[in-house]
């Protein structure tokens, strides 16, 4: 992108961060975002009037017996027999050696067949979790991420495949500069749906990344992953009061647009350096932003 591009594109960027949020869209469908099956033991969980939910998975993990496809046979076997929709975001290998790689087309499809077959149930595929991100292989490589969503759309023509799965930064630019050149590289295809983890609006109090998102592509969007930060040092030391404000704005911002079709929040379970839970480590005891969810899906 030239400087001329950058400066024009920052401009629109400054005046959408001057609109207000609208309030006046329908809700969208909420769903949880979770990789821990506790929540299906619990009442807290089961008990809300939420009948989607989203797991992220190696696009490999399926190919060995390991810890991975162990815990994936618990919380997908979980959310179906209790009924429960499911999207899942394929992402990097966890195999020794493999997290920053780029898999080749036919190890990919190996991955994600093996896959489809063990989880037949499993309708909505993401082809890789926030492309744009360095945690992941495709955050330099737009191209071979368009190339992954036309392979999963071919691997499974009748499922929901969602498009690019991208994360909101602090600089939008930088994230509708990737959408353009994901979009470039997949030629005369034009998807309807696309996915956005917009933690930085939600926790900063924006609509800055989200409406950058927007402009930058057509169709549906769905927020596959967002929720406030309790705790991700080192800018956001723990705070309760802190995450229920965000996870309020959370969902004034999910009602801005009539685009935003889903809201997945993330996560149920707390702990770790990167703590959204809106319950403790063991998932068992609501923290005060789980009353925000439950009075916003109710």
């Amino acid at each position: 992108m030239t400087r001329t591009s950058r400066l024009a594109l920052l401009a629109v960027l400054a005046a959408l961060t001057a609109l207000p949020v609208a309030s006046a869209c329908a809700a969208p469908i909420y769903g949880m975002a979770d990789e821990d099956a506790t929540m299906f033991t619990t009442s807290l969980f089961t008990g809300l009037p939420v009948k989607h939910v989203r797991y992220t998975v190696a696009y490999d993990a399926i190919l060995t017996d390991n810890f991975e496809r162990q815990q994936a046979d618990v919380f997908l076997d979980a959310a179906h027999k209790q009924g429960y929709d499911i999207l899942v975001s394929f992402e990097h290998s966890r195999e020794p050696g493999k997290a920053q790689k780029l898999p080749s087309t036919s190890a990919y499809s190996a991955g994600v067949k093996a896959f489809m077959k063990r989880y037949p149930y499993v309708r909505e595929l993401s082809p890789w979790d926030e492309i744009n991100d360095c945690s992941q292989p495709t955050c330099h490589s737009p191209k071979t991420a368009a190339g992954y969503y036309l392979t999963l759309r071919k691997l499974c023509a009748s499922c929901t495949v969602m498009a690019a799965e991208v994360l909101d930064t602090a600089t939008p630019w930088m994230t509708v500069a990737y959408l353009k050149q994901y979009q470039q590289a997949l030629g005369d295809v034009h998807p309807t749906l696309w996915g956005l983890h917009n933690y930085s609006d939600v926790n900063r109090h924006s609509s800055a990344g989200t409406k950058a998102v927007l402009g930058a592509v057509k169709g549906d969007v769905w927020l596959t992953e967002t929720g406030g930060l309790y705790s991700f040092l080192p800018g956001f030391p723990p705070s309760l009061s802190r995450q229920k404000s965000a996870e309020q704005w959370m969902f004034k911002l999910a009602r801005s647009s009539p685009r935003l079709q889903r809201l997945y929040v993330y996560s149920w379970t707390g702990g770790g350096q990167f703590d959204a839970g809106i319950t403790n480590a063991s998932g068992l005891v609501p923290r005060p932003a789980y009353n925000v969810v439950k009075q916003q899906v109710s």
